[in-house]
């Protein structure tokens, strides 16, 4: 079987004999300059920013490429050379009511760079005037201050150390001209990236006592953007997937991405002036450009996050095993498109038109038929996610309606319910369902053991009470809610979690 690479992709467009099923790239894409420097070469950034730079040159919106800069050695920077930094993603989703699935090969990327053996090189990008952004995704810890970090080292340490041994590359490179400053778009998940990874560059910049001048170039005429991102990319198959994918495409492709259909790049700023300079973010309808991006952040957080955490303990012990499951069970696929609409969206403080259109999604992508999205996975450290993400949710409801939410209540309970532990073995506690154990992946776990030993049904509201009030868990006063938690955990018991639930849809 051919691998794929730029010759591959030549011979097939000189043959004609590309596949239908497959976009292929043009052959002149090959020849657009460096436009990108990318912090990273995860699944996330070419199942999302490279695609959107890709669907930017396919549409002639845009005409360059990205040079990646890999912070750590990995056979990843290896794969794109042999590859000629081609690789196909295949979308693969629910849309319009029905499965869908699509292939293309991206030619974004014009080479990979691991920075520990190429630094120069990597420096010598910053003095390429077609150079105008940058764009990461390093995990969270990745836009970190390391106060050590030697900026002069080849590489520095720390993604922000090489980032601002960058920009001073390029200050002096252009004796700090305003056009030559850059858009900088983190994509890491955490809120305020872009100001985050500012405040460290500056700080960088205070300790190694670096000009005053490269201070306010850095200031004045570099844009660093919050963002947020959101798409599920799974990362590579496994390999059963991989050989039935490559059998079908006809081809080998050691960096092929698996990504759901939806796609979402929320940028905070000035619209003009960063298409001006990052003409790419015009090419799709996932970019969107705002003032103010809170309310993406808090639709994805408490429709998208809390459904999720909401409804997965009802789910498993319904004895389902992925959300797609859930989706495909009349009971479940109810309470948790009620949940939402019903208990959710009414308690959000955004555009509620906003929040619904952004709902019907939601429930898409959980129908997803090609994620394998396990619902025990979603349960790790789960009493942290209950709060966060649902916590303020409980409050808002019961403030704007003064009722106590019937669905939330129920998937507490739910939550309560799985993270009860029955034994503890070398340090991991298990709950049990049906016979079978299953880990609790909880940091709390510990407290749950300790809370529901020997306690039985007339002792539930006053077990309910005490979690409830346990300020170590909850940024809100979550106690109203006692009541209609220990009578769903009592009706759990009694009737069954699935029952139950069917009890409650309308």
């Amino acid at each position: 079987m051919p691998k794929i690479n730029q010759p591959f992709i030549i011979s097939k467009l000189e043959e004609a004999s590309i596949t239908p099923t497959i976009q292929f790239p043009k052959e002149e894409f090959f020849n657009y300059p460096n436009r990108i420097i990318q912090f990273g070469s995860g699944a996330l950034l070419r199942g999302l920013l490279d695609h959107f730079v890709d669907q930017a040159n396919r549409k002639s919106l845009y005409d360059g490429r990205i040079a990646i800069v890999n912070n750590t050695r990995s056979g990843r920077s290896d794969r794109f050379a042999e590859q000629d930094g081609l690789f196909t993603i295949c979308e693969e989703g629910y849309e319009d009511g029905k499965a869908k699935r699509t292939f293309y090969i991206n030619s974004s990327v014009s080479g990979a760079y691991p920075a520990a053996d190429h630094w120069p090189e990597v420096l010598a990008f910053a003095c390429q005037e077609t150079i105008t952004t940058v764009i990461s995704n390093t995990t969270e810890i990745g836009i970190t201050l390391q106060e050590d970090d030697d900026l002069s080292g080849t590489p520095p340490q720390s993604f922000p150390g090489k980032l601002t041994a960058f920009l001073h590359e390029r200050y002096k490179a252009f004796s700090g001209s305003a056009d030559s400053g850059m858009v900088i778009i983190p994509t890491e998940l955490i809120i305020d990236n872009g100001d985050k990874l500012k405040s460290i560059v500056l700080k960088l910049i205070e300790i190694n006592q670096l000009e005053d001048g490269f201070k306010q170039w850095v200031e004045e005429h570099n844009i660093f953007c919050n963002t947020l991102v959101d798409r599920i990319v799974p990362g590579e198959p496994d390999k059963e997937k991989q050989a039935a994918l490559e059998e079908e495409l006809g081809y080998e492709d050691q960096l092929l991405t698996v990504s759901e259909i939806y796609r979402l790049l929320a940028i905070e700023g000035n619209r003009d002036q960063l298409i001006r300079k990052a003409p790419f973010l015009q090419a799709d309808e996932g970019i969107i450009i705002a003032q103010d991006i809170t309310p993406y952040r808090e639709r994805k957080l408490r429709i998208l996050n809390g459904g999720h955490t909401i409804s997965v303990a009802a789910g498993f012990l319904c004895g389902l095993e992925t959300v797609y499951d859930c989706m495909q069970d009349e009971v479940m696929s109810t309470f948790i498109s009620q949940v939402i609409y019903d208990e959710i969206i009414p308690s959000l403080e955004i555009d509620q038109q906003m929040a619904r259109e952004f709902a019907a999604d939601v429930l898409d992508r959980f129908r997803n038929p090609y994620l394998n999205h396990k619902l025990i996975s979603i349960t790790l450290q789960y009493t942290s996610k209950m709060n966060m993400r649902n916590g303020l949710t409980f409050q808002r409801y019961y403030q704007k309606t003064g009722k106590v939410p019937e669905r939330l209540c129920a998937g507490l309970a739910a939550y309560l319910l799985f993270t009860r532990p029955v034994a503890k073995e070398d340090g991991t506690y298990y709950g049990e369902f049906e016979g079978n154990r299953y880990p609790i992946r909880d940091d709390q776990a510990p407290y749950f053991y300790d809370a529901w030993q020997g306690k039985n049904a007339s002792d539930i509201k006053a077990l309910v009470q005490q979690i409830l009030s346990h300020s170590a868990f909850w940024d809100q006063d979550m106690t109203p809610f006692t009541e209609r938690i220990a009578y769903y955990l009592i009706q759990f018991d009694k009737q069954g979690v699935k029952a139950t639930l069917a009890s409650i849809a309308k």
